[in-house]
């Protein structure tokens, strides 16, 4: 093994660090390596809320660009685009913002429209826009209706309640009551009339028949009499004739109706009477939702705890995020690569939970002292051995602005750990103390961590660097870390899980 001079090893950490804060430098200033390919489109939004800078935008589900900014303009969110250069756009195209899973991150899905439509140049304007309701307006428009439900209940109560409520609603039933018995006298009434007006016109029926030859020839004399009489009163009999024949048939419509509102209304009031008859005496023994929401206040207070905690619920949820990480570092003075692979909980934003596993190639050192007896004679030798160890860390996290204070176990030993935020969050320095053993010193750890992107990283430290058992060694690494949305919907779905406010 290549052995190093701790002249070059300070070299080569010193170059390494140079070369890291030459190309942060660039990076914070806003100096591209290179140009980004593409072109680029504009949508404005009424609101953007979820969407970040860097967010991918899709077609079908196909990602053929990102979001490169997000400004306001206007009183709304101008989101500006990069699409693929082999992507066409047509100006028919609708936009709208989705959400991967159920409770995902945010992105522009595209929707075409006519194969034939006119494309979109570079710098053009995606005009058809289409919205989907917040679970905030949704939790609103919950809480609207709960607070209507209570004042009709409440309305309710206060008519319907007490005596004299009970007075009037008695009174209206007996009053449906008297109008049915009214109304079953006059049907009854009518039918033996209607009755007797049969058998008379049947018997009138027969009489005719016998003596109908005589009735025809004495009704045609009369007949021909009172045309004779008409034809020289034609003027005085024209007008009695009309009126009385418009007051027949006024009278033929009335005792129509009122037969038919006879027979049609019978049925109806006493299915009505019964029907109200039988509400009133559930709503009063608290019988049924109205009738519980009327004599039982506690399921007023239930209701509104209800909603209250599913907007707390959805609102925990919303911002619980779960993130999965693996980073390397290779160690120069042991030529090892010491592994991490960690996942982080953060119910908030300034509070997270972290647990890790770490493949420590060095492990641990220790001392062993073997004694060799030649005659008289005896030799003590000492050697440091090291063994492979897998050790966890479970840490608890909490920010303060630009500085994060953790504590817990960390690689298998209590310790803490200091976290200062810099560039907004793009580059980080780390300081931790742990294993505080008075033979080989607490073990001091210190670096940078860079964010390259969203995903990559790039460490580089000083570990171990007061050591008095030869492990100090300075190391380089690269990592990555995303969002998992799997996990995330897992530990929402089960609340014992998720971490109470």
């Amino acid at each position: 093994m290549l052995k190093l001079s701790p002249e070059t090893k300070v070299g080569i950490f010193v170059f390494i660090g140079i070369m890291l804060l030459v190309y942060m430098s660039l990076r914070v200033g806003g100096i591209q390596f290179g140009r980004e390919e593409g072109y680029e489109i504009s949508i404005k939004f009424d609101s953007a809320a979820g969407l970040d800078k860097d967010a991918s935008v899709r077609v079908a589900g196909v990602e053929i660009g990102r979001v490169k900014d997000i400004v306001l303009q206007n009183n709304k969110a101008n989101v500006i685009l990069r699409i693929h250069p082999d992507v066409k756009i047509g100006k028919d195209f609708t936009a709208v913002l989705k959400t991967k899973g159920l409770l995902g991150e945010r992105y522009v899905e595209l929707t075409p429209g006519s194969p034939n439509a006119p494309l979109l140049e570079a710098g053009g304007e995606i005009t058809r826009i289409t919205t989907y309701t917040d679970i905030d307006k949704l939790i609103t428009i919950l809480s609207d209706v709960a607070t209507d439900i209570k004042k009709v209940s409440e309305s309710l109560g206060n008519v319907l309640g007490g005596s004299e409520g009970q007075t009037s609603l008695k009174k209206i039933v007996t009053n449906v009551q008297e109008i049915t018995e009214r109304l079953n006298k006059i049907v009854r009434t009518n039918d033996e009339k209607f009755g007797r007006i049969m058998s008379n016109f049947e018997v009138f029926s027969g009489d005719l028949k016998e003596t109908g030859p005589e009735v025809i020839k004495g009704l045609q004399e009369v007949a021909d009499n009172l045309n004779h009489v008409i034809a020289e009163n034609k003027d005085i009999l024209k007008d009695g004739f009309g009126n009385l024949k418009t007051a027949t048939q006024k009278l033929g419509e009335t005792m129509d109706t009122i037969n038919r509102l006879a027979k049609n209304v019978e049925p109806k009031i006493d299915e009505s009477v019964n029907t109200v008859n039988s509400i009133v005496k559930k709503i009063d023994k608290g019988e049924g939702t109205l009738g519980k929401l009327i004599n039982d206040p506690s399921v007023h207070d239930s209701f509104n705890k209800t909603l209250t905690g599913i907007n707390s619920y959805l609102g925990r949820i919303e911002t619980f995020k779960t993130f999965i990480g693996y980073r390397g570092e290779y160690l120069f003075d042991s030529s090892d690569t010491k592994n991490y692979l960690s996942l982080r909980l953060q119910p908030k934003a300034d509070k997270y939970y972290l647990i890790e596993v770490i493949d420590d190639p060095i492990g641990q050192r220790r001392s062993v002292t073997t004694e060799t007896t030649v005659g008289t004679t005896t030799t003590t030798t000492k050697e440091v051995k090291t063994s492979d160890l897998l050790k966890f860390s479970v840490q608890i996290a909490k920010r303060f602005k630009d500085v994060a204070l953790r504590g817990g176990i960390i690689e298998s030993t209590g310790g803490v750990g200091m976290d200062y935020y810099m560039f907004k969050d793009r580059l980080r320095f780390t300081f931790e103390a742990f294993d505080f053993d008075q033979k080989r010193n607490p073990h001091l750890k210190a670096g940078l961590t860079y964010n390259l992107n969203k995903y990559f990283f790039i460490v580089g430290g000083y570990d171990d660097f007061v050591s008095r058992v030869g492990l100090a060694s300075p190391y380089v690494g690269i990592g990555l870390h995303f969002e998992d949305e799997d996990i995330k919907y897992l530990l929402s779905s089960a609340g014992s899980i998720i971490p109470k406010q």
